[in-house]
């Protein structure tokens, strides 16, 4: 697997990383705000290196939100170019800090502990995983949507209703036992009744 890292190109890796962003989402349901720099040392056309890559990242336009693409000469680091991308850039960080709340996502990494060590059922419905995360991360209901989604991309659940999901809906925590429920079911033969059979 190292070995197949390292024989990627920049641009495999910055895919990569894209299509990893692109499968996260915040607590908001906002995209994540992503921002590409590149850096080179003179003889670089930029305008030939933003047209290359602007294919590379169209198919990420609807799931993330690229803010900027920037190539800078760093042999120049106090130029006024380097210096009011510099004041920009930590002006935008200074967002992301703000919109993100930093108790959040610890309570998320409670949860998943919880599910991976806690030997709880293969399923619970959500009012009862609404509890449990109560109890176990101090999640609060509204959040519990949120916590849902995170768990379901990072595979530790499996969670199919969404938005239309009742406090009946169920969440998969034991995902052996469901694929080996789907397995049963998709290897089972249908029975049919004998011939006398009034049904």
């Amino acid at each position: 697997e190292q070995q197949a890292l390292r024989a990627m190109t920049n641009r495999q890796h910055l895919n990569l990383w894209l299509s990893t962003l692109s499968a996260m989402e915040t607590e908001s349901g906002k995209r994540p705000i992503v921002v590409i720099i590149g850096t080179f040392a003179l003889g670089v056309d930029i305008i030939a290196a933003e047209e290359n890559l602007r294919p590379l990242l169209e198919p990420f336009k609807n799931s993330l939100d690229i803010r900027g693409l920037y190539f800078l000469d760093n042999s120049k680091p106090t130029s006024e170019e380097m210096v009011n991308f510099r004041n920009g850039f930590a002006d935008l960080i200074q967002e992301c800090v703000d919109n993100v709340s930093q108790e959040t996502p610890l309570s998320f990494l409670k949860s998943e502990w919880a599910i991976q060590n806690c030997g709880l059922p293969p399923f619970l419905s959500v009012s009862e995983f609404s509890r449990l995360a109560e109890e176990v991360a101090e999640v609060q209901r509204p959040h519990v949507g949120s916590l849902l989604r995170y768990l379901h991309h990072n595979n530790v659940v499996r969670f199919f209703h969404g938005e239309s999901s009742t406090p009946d809906s169920l969440v998969y925590l034991g995902l052996p036992w469901l694929l080996e429920k789907v397995c049963e079911l998709l290897s089972c033969t249908l029975k049919r009744p004998p011939p006398d059979c009034p049904l």
